[in-house]
């Protein structure tokens, strides 16, 4: 009996929907594509609940011919390309034929246009990929693209989605990314009838302010650059304006498309090395001749090849050199921010109904470890207090003597295990960290697509410390902070906790909170410690279950026994 057979178009369809569509925000990337293909000027993307329920892409563009709507949604039909040849000289977004056909075949897909040489438009009704009615209707030039009920016949990949503000963000990811390639379009972004995102005409550099931040905006250099006949022109942001470690994704454009290529991403960092661990901000467009690529690579478009690699890794990393070069600043001293570096010595026990702080002729001192914070863990090594006094090594080590031994303790890493082991007993607990009220509240600009999460985070983040107002258009106050926390660091910490609460599981949320919260508020290796902030951290340190090292694995002492010392003398 044959055993090989011919699956049903249904089921291809479907098979093929998986890899174009993956989640809300693939659908919105391939209909605002196919807006910028027809000339529109303006765009309008509206969702309800992450997506899930509702998505709908209206346009000004040139519209649909009422004879080709049921061809659209048919696998491999488009009118972006004739034969094979086409796919090396594609001056379009899309060109495959397959993402209306994929939206379709997992939804109930409603189209309705209107081309301009016709008296009226056509609305057409499809579930699943099968047209269900077909009418003439009054409608404004362009199309209006109405997707409900996505995956409502592939249950299985509808489980795998996450929470309605995390589908917000990445659907506002793709808008941004898009947005910033078509400065020429108005870009308009709704979600549950808020409005997240709205952008008009201009230049490249104001749309850059409307997508990443006007602050942003303000740090960024612009480079211009051109070699083996390929151009690159952008924006990237000085060393001295980044936070060692943090990972940046850059922004690409290949002839104004959104890409993401790990050879350029490389040619970027690999710029940046001589200056520090940078992963930087940065939007790059590169312009070559259409031969010298090829965007046929993956359903999705996200990859890209090139017919000279090495040509385009040089390109892009010479740009970004040069303009490093040009760039370098010292950076200046700030009497107004010096003052308002270190935190209030105020700690406010109960935030709700904060008592005003009592003045005193001499300024209280703050200590790192007050005895009223988290609740205190466990001893796990016997006499856990220092025998002896300790002493600080070029403002980063502590020595000190513990038993028989001689004990080096990286006093960062200490901290932050320390201040990481309290807040995760806490959040597991469900308690709240210690506050401190700010004087003067903190206004802080927040990354367009982290807003969504922001709004529903609130709550969470009031549990780590934070206490926070809207203010205004990506824009939020900060009224309270974690008691440990710089004010300098608030809001690249706020920013940490949404990433996390973009990225993670629920399961591992508590983990990675409280290693955020410690990994902003730990004291920096470089400042000095008094006696008795040194015999608390290492008390503190020496009571952990493990003190040995920190979540990551990074050692945080080590123990010389005085035999050893001995013998090496």
């Amino acid at each position: 009996m044959p055993q090989i057979q011919l699956l049903p178009d249904c089921v291809v369809n479907q098979i093929a929907a998986g890899e174009v569509i993956e989640r809300p925000a693939s659908a919105v990337k391939e209909l605002v594509e196919n807006s910028l293909d027809a000339e529109a000027a303006q765009i309008k993307i509206s969702v309800k609940k992450g997506g899930k329920d509702l998505i709908q892409i209206s346009d000004n563009g040139c519209g649909i011919e009422p004879e080709d709507i049921e061809k659209s949604v048919l696998r491999h039909a488009t009118s972006k390309l004739r034969d094979a040849g086409d796919l090396f000289k594609l001056s379009t977004n899309g060109f495959r034929g397959e993402a209306l056909s994929s939206i379709a075949s997992i939804s109930k897909l409603v189209i309705e246009t209107a081309i301009r040489s016709m008296p009226c438009g056509v609305r057409a009704e499809f579930e699943g990929g099968v047209l269900k009615s077909k009418e003439e209707a009054a409608l404004p030039f362009g199309t209006v693209i109405t997707v409900k009920d996505l995956f409502f016949n592939a249950p299985v990949r509808a489980e795998f989605l996450k929470n309605d503000s995390v589908e917000n963000s990445r659907i506002l990811d793709c808008i941004i990314r898009l947005a910033m390639a078509n400065e020429k379009v108005r870009f308009e972004y709704r979600a549950d009838n808020r409005m997240l995102f709205c952008s008009a005409e201009g230049s490249l550099q104001a749309r850059i302010s409307d997508c990443l931040g006007a602050s942003v905006a303000r740090s960024l250099k612009e480079i211009e650059w051109e070699e083996f006949g390929i151009r690159v022109r952008g924006f990237i942001s000085a060393p001295e304006n980044l936070q060692a470690g943090k990972r940046n994704i850059p922004y690409i454009y290949l002839q104004k498309r959104p890409i993401y290529n790990a050879l350029i991403a490389k040619a970027i960092n690999q710029a940046y090395a001589p200056y520090g661990d940078y992963s930087p901000i940065a939007v790059i467009f590169l312009d070559m001749p259409l031969e010298t690529f090829d965007v046929n690579v993956h359903p999705a478009k996200r990859e890209v090849r090139f017919s000279r690699d090495n040509a385009v890794f040089s390109a892009v990393n010479h740009a970004v050199h040069n303009a490093l070069q040009n760039a370098i600043s010292y950076p200046s001293i700030s009497i107004a921010n010096t003052l308002r570096e270190n935190p209030p010595a105020y700690i406010a026990t109960n935030f709700q109904n904060p008592q005003p702080p009592t003045p005193d002729p001499q300024p209280p001192t703050q200590e790192l470890f007050p005895d009223n914070r988290i609740i205190p863990i466990s001893p796990a090594i016997g006499n856990a207090t220092p025998q002896t006094e300790c002493l600080q090594i070029g403002k980063s080590f502590i020595v000190c003597e513990q038993g028989q031994s001689m004990l080096i303790i990286d006093q960062h890493r200490a901290h932050k295990l320390i201040l990481y082991e309290r807040a995760l007993q806490a959040l597991q607990n469900g308690e709240s960290l210690d506050s401190q009220e700010l004087l003067f509240p903190e206004i802080i600009e927040m990354p367009a697509v982290l807003s969504p999460i922001l709004d529903e985070q609130k709550n969470e983040l009031k549990k780590l410390g934070f206490y926070i107002e809207h203010f205004g258009f990506n824009t939020w106050q900060v009224r309270g902070i974690p008691a440990h926390l710089r004010i300098s660091a608030v809001g690249q910490a706020i920013i940490g906790f949404l990433e996390n609460a973009k990225e993670s599981r629920e399961n591992d949320m508590f983990k990675k909170n409280a290693l955020c919260y410690a990994n902003s508020s730990a004291i920096p290796s470089g400042m000095e410690l008094s006696a008795q902030d040194m015999k608390t951290m290492v008390s503190d340190l020496l009571s952990l279950q493990n003190p040995y090292e920190t979540p990551k694995g990074e050692a945080v002492f080590m123990k010389m026994p005085l035999e050893d010392i001995k013998r090496k003398f």
